[in-house]
């Protein structure tokens, strides 16, 4: 678990008596909660995970997709930042519906790319409708964009990613440009 927090929990009740004593309650919590910071602790002991940050640009569709993507990347090992400062890859989920739209995108896009001028390289990947739409195009008039990946291909985004980190190698996820019409 990425954010682990410590809470006490207050349990709705339809009746006038707890479902559990206060006391009770709170050791489970507490209980599930060292649980958790433990196992925690024992894997960050033998791996070191690779950060990253997601800016989310467009419709409600958008703001979904990057949430799934996100939990893609939790299952695939990766930790989640709201940091991009602290990233390892920035992915920019983009919309291309307007000219304003797409004008955000570009911008947002050389902006996360501009956080490598401090000297940690970070993966600048590219999502959304922009690349769906303009994936090779955007490709090449566009280096700052390390990975273009149209919303076709957001299954091989994990490995994608991974591989541009040197975590692994996949075979489905080499080609800078990935975008199925």
């Amino acid at each position: 678990m990425a954010f682990t927090r410590h809470v006490a929990l207050q349990l709705p009740s339809t009746s006038s008596r707890p479902l559990l004593p206060a006391r009770s309650r709170h050791l489970r919590i507490s209980a599930q909660a060292a649980a958790a910071v433990a196992q925690e602790q024992n894997e960050a002991d033998f791996v070191v995970r690779k950060k990253v940050s997601m800016v989310s640009l467009g419709c409600p569709k958008n703001v979904v997709d990057g949430e799934v993507l996100l939990g893609d990347l939790t299952r695939a090992g990766f930790e989640i930042t709201s940091q991009h400062e602290e990233a390892d890859a920035i992915v920019v989920n983009t919309c291309a519906f307007v000219e304003d739209a797409k004008a955000e995108s570009l911008e947002a896009i050389v902006e996360a790319a501009s956080l490598n001028e401090d000297g940690k390289r970070r993966q600048v990947i590219v999502t959304g409708c922009l690349a769906q739409r303009y994936g090779p195009s955007l490709a090449e008039d566009l280096p700052e964009a390390d990975l273009v990946m149209g919303f076709q291909n957001y299954g091989n985004l994990p490995g994608a990613i991974a591989e541009r980190l040197g975590m692994q190698a996949t075979a489905s996820s080499s080609s800078r440009v990935q975008v199925s019409h």
